[in-house]
């Protein structure tokens, strides 16, 4: 039987993994579209939705989940997101040279996920070959509610502690 801190730090693993994941495919597949609204209207407003991500909510508390390898992924991957995001919000270029650039970044980007996902995915499997999978882990758990998670817990929007009681000291630091 998993304790309760591994059955924690592979939900943060997950959650850290699908919000990248989920990161990129909102880049890759509405980049024309966000492109083209910032061409027509020159509005930058929107692409706050479209790099909105947990981790800019993740405290140091719960980067301390992962290994200093993963961190230093993270830390790669976000951060290229925000340079993107940061040009979008400064650039005077034309629409074409916006596209291409954002082209361009969105391949850096690609490769720094698969990286990324490797060291993820490294940390869960090991994980799992000390003890049970990560969906058994989770069961144990009980269900596990994403909107919870994120309402009053998990990369909580204060920086507040997590959802768990050994998590109930919270020194209140951003990683940002």
């Amino acid at each position: 039987m998993k304790s309760r801190k591994d059955e924690v730090t592979q939900r943060y693993l997950l959650l850290f993994k699908l919000d990248a994941f989920n990161l990129l495919q909102r880049i890759k597949t509405r980049r024309k579209e966000f492109v083209d609204i910032f061409a027509m209207r020159r509005t930058r407003e929107h692409f706050a939705w479209v790099f909105a991500s947990r981790y800019d909510r993740a405290t140091i508390k719960d980067l301390a989940h992962c290994s200093g390898e993963t961190i230093a992924a993270l830390d790669q991957y976000y951060g290229l997101a925000d340079e993107m995001k940061w040009y979008l919000f400064q650039t005077e270029d034309m629409p074409n040279t916006v596209e291409e650039t954002i082209f361009r970044l969105t391949k850096r980007l690609e490769k720094l996920h698969s990286t990324l996902v490797l060291y993820l995915d490294a940390e869960l499997s090991l994980d799992e070959a000390a003890g049970d999978s990560v969906d058994e882990a989770l069961e144990e758990g009980g269900a596990f509610d994403l909107k919870e998670a994120e309402d009053g817990g998990l990369f909580s929007a204060e920086g507040e502690a997590t959802a768990f009681p050994e998590d109930e000291e919270d020194d209140g630091q951003n990683h940002a």
